[in-house]
């Protein structure tokens, strides 16, 4: 349903897209959405509305805020080559109530902003991603013990998917070392990550920071596993220890909320890329 809407909206609005993005908010945005309807302390926000247009020279879909152009920090203009994707990250905006935007609020935004300005040389990027190699959280398995089990029960199949997709064989170990992995591997990866968009790398680099991992991303934008997969993935350890020690109250929630944030807005931005 949510697909058939983003394909078919006819008049380019954002405001049926709410629905897909208040899980992606941290400390329960909807609650604080509503509240604010009645905070007459904090003053309107500069726009009345959010949409997309055509671009100009057609290159995608021109994000806007009534009349005016949305620029990134780096003063590019906000223009997505995908028209349900520019949709959302219209929605981000039209989600923002009263005062500035929030934007711990807008992942996609923060997303879409980091790939037009690249704040950083490409090169960098590829090479902070390549740091996690060698220590892969997927590779680096406790001592013999019911935590390493399930780390094996999850990453395993992660891994095995990946080696029949990619040919990428990753080696895991319990050493503290890390999991040094083979100049073959390594290479792989490399050229995977150089054949990546502006779009793509800025959504794998956002993951890899999240999960400590490039197996866990790259297994979720290649489609083996889904975004909810890759969010266990990325907590066995903790989710392990909660179940043996029980939770912390405004603890833990609070970081499975935020993580969930920096999982599922990467995963959702990727998915809408391709929906052209």
């Amino acid at each position: 349903m949510a697909t058939a809407l983003l394909v078919s909206q006819s008049r380019p609005s954002a405001s049926r897209l709410l629905a897909l993005l208040p899980h992606l908010f941290v400390g329960g945005a909807r609650e604080a959405h509503t509240a604010s309807n009645g905070n007459t302390s904090r003053p309107s926000r500069f726009y009345k509305s959010a949409h997309v247009v055509p671009a100009l020279d057609g290159s995608g879909y021109q994000l806007m805020l009534d009349k005016k152009p949305v620029r990134t920090p780096g003063k590019k203009l906000a223009v997505l080559p995908s028209h349900p994707l520019a949709l959302a990250v219209a929605a981000e905006w039209e989600w923002q109530d009263k005062g500035k935007p929030q934007l711990h609020t807008m992942p996609m935004m923060s997303l879409v902003a980091h790939a037009l300005d690249q704040p950083r040389p490409r090169d960098k990027v590829i090479a902070h991603i390549m740091n996690y190699v060698h220590t892969d959280a997927a590779c680096c398995l406790y001592e013999r013990g019911a935590l390493a089990r399930r780390q094996q029960e999850v990453y395993g199949p992660i891994l095995e998917a990946l080696r029949r997709d990619m040919g990428w064989r990753f080696l895991s170990s319990d050493s503290i070392a890390g999991s040094h992995q083979t100049d073959e591997l390594v290479e792989g990866v490399r050229a995977w990550l150089n054949g990546l968009d502006h779009w793509h790398l800025a959504a794998m680099e956002q993951l890899t920071s999240t999960t400590k991992s490039v197996a866990i991303p790259a297994a979720l934008l290649r489609g083996h596993i889904t975004p909810a997969q890759a969010l266990a993935a990325a907590r066995v350890e903790e989710d392990f220890q909660a179940e043996e020690w029980g939770r912390v109250e405004a603890g833990h929630d609070l970081d499975e909320a935020d993580l969930r944030s920096r999982v599922f807005g990467p995963s959702l931005f990727v998915r809408l890329l391709q929906m052209r």
